[in-house]
């Protein structure tokens, strides 16, 4: 079946939408994708829920999955595999070495140091990102004080809790507490700065409406909970955010006529189909993160510590 152009209208013509994807995706993924994380919010600390479960429903029904979005776009993609070979298969096997080569060094606990540290930063860029793309879709492009703002938003509310009470969650031996006064300082004089340098502009709703969703969020989660639920706590809001916009880069790449013989199999049929995105994630997911628990067993990593 031949495709249909549609018809295009001048860009001067044409209504610039402020939205991402589309309202609705936007509202549900994008900004509204934090309603997950205050569910987590609400079944750990008022309902008791234990974290094994909660972990085990975000591991392998979306942080895995969201994995797997990214596999779809590089590795099963025939056209982006031939390109970026040495980058692929390099990074692939880097990461991969480095987890055995530092707990065989004794380093284990470095070793979840620096995943915990590296998989935040990834969140935090995420929403760092989508602020961006909101900016210039609201045409909001003066210089301004947004990328200090979230950094510190969303970098202080951990900071707080495992370098200034909670240290030994890290297994640090050591407390920052003396320095509070000055995170707050900084805390405040950031959101001081930042609300007069903004004017409120009702075309920039869409990024004040990210920032209501996720820094309340990270706050809250770094008051009531310990890193074992934290992790999926924060990283669940990252996953259906990057689901919507992998679901986007998707649809628009691959679902041409020629996208099975250019980029591959699984690309194109992944691009037709959200059911069939999901069931092939969700099959991606199950089967490299169910055997998978078996090397973090007995290790703690889904206890049921509370904080």
């Amino acid at each position: 079946m031949a495709v249909v152009a549609p018809t295009v209208a001048p860009a001067e013509a044409r209504p610039q939408s402020r939205w991402i994807v589309s309202r609705a995706v936007d509202l549900w993924l994008i900004i509204g994708g934090a309603w997950a994380g205050y569910g987590y919010l609400l079944l750990y600390v008022v309902l008791h829920a234990p974290i094994s479960y909660l972990w085990w429903f975000w591991s392998v029904g979306l942080d895995g999955t969201h994995i797997f979005g990214t596999a779809s776009r590089t590795f099963f993609d025939a056209e982006a595999r031939a390109r970026n070979r040495r980058l692929f298969y390099g990074s692939l096997a880097f990461f991969f070495l480095l987890g055995p080569a530092m707990v065989l060094a004794g380093g284990k606990g470095y070793l979840a140091l620096l995943v915990g540290v590296w998989a935040y930063y990834h969140v935090v860029r995420q929403h760092y990102g989508f602020m961006v793309l909101y900016k210039v879709k609201s045409r909001d492009l003066a210089p301004s004080f947004d990328r200090v703002f979230l950094a510190v938003m969303l970098i202080a509310p951990p900071f707080h809790r495992f370098f200034l009470h909670h240290p030994e969650e890290l297994g640090l031996g050591f407390s920052l507490a003396r320095y509070e006064p000055a995170l707050w300082v900084i805390v405040a004089g950031t959101a001081l700065a930042w609300a007069a340098r903004e004017r409120w502009r009702l075309a920039h709703r869409n990024k004040y409406l990210l920032f209501a969703a996720v820094i309340p969020l990270h706050w809250l989660t770094f008051a009531y909970m310990s890193w074992q639920a934290a992790v999926p706590t924060v990283t669940i809001v990252h996953n259906l955010q990057y689901h919507a916009i992998v679901w986007l880069h998707n649809r628009n790449r691959y679902s041409g006529e020629d996208g099975a013989a250019r980029h591959g199999r699984i690309p194109a049929a992944v691009s037709r189909s959200l059911l069939v995105y999901g069931a092939i994630a969700l099959a991606f997911s199950a089967l490299y993160r169910i055997p998978g628990s078996a090397l973090t067993a007995g290790s703690g990593a889904y206890g049921t510590t509370r904080g």
